[in-house]
């Protein structure tokens, strides 16, 4: 997975939880705040009518009281039963759901009483309320208001009990019940929760809607923040991959981000200067070297070769010498490979471009190895004047090389085969041969420097590992490149591609 990915999912992760924790809670404290006002609205009405000694008579025109202060609508939203001492019924609403009157009352204590303060020990007088309209002419004392009703004494305060609220289901839905009281009667009041759950469904709809829609915006959030957190690193990454062994000299842009980042990007760039010193140095003393070699190899050569002359014919002396030489001439292949390997490694490999006919030079090279193998099958596949831009000479170096490998490392009486095929403004040059299947292991390392398949690295197929490392390095300077082809059957093939000269 993606280290960007993984942001995102872990910003998401924790913005989520915390999101979806936040919703639960709000809808947790809505439904105890609701819950709350319902249960404070039914402590109100209960104690409007509990707060004092009423008389009988009072509880025949409560319903009448309810629909005067919460209107004719709210008849089915809320109800009241009350009882007295004896549990006779002395008031019950009509809309009242089966089965709330006959629910078991618990045991209501009596709330504390309101303290006594120093001043007055003695309860003050009820203060006056208004009663009704005039029933007849007052009474001496009784002050009346013209044309309205008369002044009464309020009934005696009454000892209230502690409320207990709770939540029942009926066949009617589920009701808020409180249930009250005073030392005369004891009274439950129901509100429906019906509108309540209407605007829960509302609330939790609401977050159905805004929890995937936040969710979604903080996942973009995440990609974006992750995204711009991870830009200098893809700038790291992108220079990185365009530094090779030609392009030393790259380095990465300072940036201006974080200051770990800034740190990262000089600790690379130093890190490269030290490898652009060290590779030119390398480079050097490989050329150098093998400058240098050239010249004591070639006095070698030609000493042994005059000793050849001179010495008897088929004498000891003269095989020796044939043996030495042979090396001597094995040794300047080396070092003239190295040359062109160190020059190539510098940017320096001079190319004479020209147009050259690249069938002829296949179909020569085809000539050789029926020449020096002639037990081998040669198979050929080669259209007629397919020219390219190239070095003539450099160019027959890499056939040279690939023919030279097809022919080592086949099998007894195996075959070659030469295919010439042209797409896209590219020749596409494939030599496959017969031999051995290159393993798995040592598929990625066959254009190494001075490596072999055959471990033992043994001279029963000659050579020195330098061919196809400097074939493929002369192809690519070409704009060309040289690839192993993935085994198929008993064929092992590779493909050359060179620019088409226009």
């Amino acid at each position: 997975m993606k280290f960007r990915v993984k942001i995102t999912l872990l910003s998401l992760l924790i913005s989520g939880m915390l999101l979806v924790g936040f919703c639960l809670y709000f809808l947790d404290v809505v439904s105890t705040v609701q819950m709350g006002r319902i249960d404070r609205e039914i402590s109100t009405l209960g104690n409007l009518s509990l707060g004092h000694l009423m008389p009988p008579q009072f509880w025949e025109d409560f319903g009448k009281s309810l629909e005067i202060i919460y209107g004719n609508g709210q008849s089915s939203q809320l109800v009241a039963c009350v009882w007295d001492a004896e549990h006779h019924v002395l008031y019950k609403s009509t809309q009242c759901p089966p089965g709330l009157p006959e629910m078991p009352l618990p045991t209501l204590e009596f709330a504390a009483a309101p303290p006594v303060t120093m001043e007055s020990d003695a309860p003050s007088p009820p203060e006056p309320v208004w009663l009704g309209e005039p029933r007849g002419p007052t009474q001496q004392g009784e002050p009346a208001w013209p044309g309205g009703p008369r002044m009464r004494r309020a009934p005696p305060l009454a000892r209230m009990k502690k409320p207990v609220f709770q939540t029942v289901k009926t066949s009617d839905g589920e009701w808020r019940v409180g249930v009250l009281g005073n030392e005369q009667v004891t009274m439950i009041i129901g509100a429906s929760l019906a509108d309540y759950h209407r605007d829960a469904d509302r609330v939790r709809k609401a977050f159905l809607v805004i929890v995937p829609l936040g969710l979604f915006v903080l996942a973009a959030g995440g990609w974006l923040l992750a995204t711009r957190a991870l830009q200098p690193v893809a700038l790291i990454t992108h220079t990185t991959q365009g530094i090779t062994a030609r392009g030393l000299d790259q380095r990465i842009p300072a940036t201006a981000a974080d200051p770990d980042l800034a740190r990262l990007v000089e600790v690379i760039n130093g890190m490269l200067d030290r490898l652009e010193t060290s590779f030119h140095q390398a480079v050097r003393f490989s050329a150098d070297a093998a400058h240098e070699l050239q010249t004591p190899l070639t006095v070698l050569q030609g000493e042994l070769e005059q000793a050849i002359q001179k010495a008897p014919l088929d004498s000891d002396e003269q095989r020796r010498d044939n043996d030495l030489l042979e090396e001597v001439q094995r040794l300047k292949a080396i070092v003239q490979k190295l040359l062109l390997l160190a020059r190539a490694d510098a940017g320096q490999l001079a190319l004479h471009l020209e147009r050259v006919n690249l069938t002829a030079l296949l179909r020569n090279a085809v000539e050789d190895v029926k020449a020096i193998a002639p037990e081998l099958e040669v198979q050929q596949h080669l259209p007629a004047d397919v020219r390219v831009m190239a070095d003539a000479d450099l160019l027959a170096q890499i056939i040279r090389n690939m023919t030279s490998n097809a022919v080592k490392y086949n099998r007894k009486g195996g075959r070659v085969r030469f295919g010439l095929a042209t797409t896209d403004r590219v020749a596409r040059f494939t030599l496959s041969n017969t031999g051995t299947p290159i393993p798995d292991d040592d598929r990625e390392r066959v254009f190494d420097r001075f490596y072999r398949v055959d471990k033992s690295r043994s001279r029963r197929v000659g050579g020195a590992g330098l061919g196809l490392s400097l074939a493929r390095e002369i192809a690519r300077a070409h704009h060309g490149d040289l690839v192993l082809e993935p085994a198929h059957n008993d064929l092992i093939s590779f493909t050359l591609t060179l620019p088409i000269a226009s």
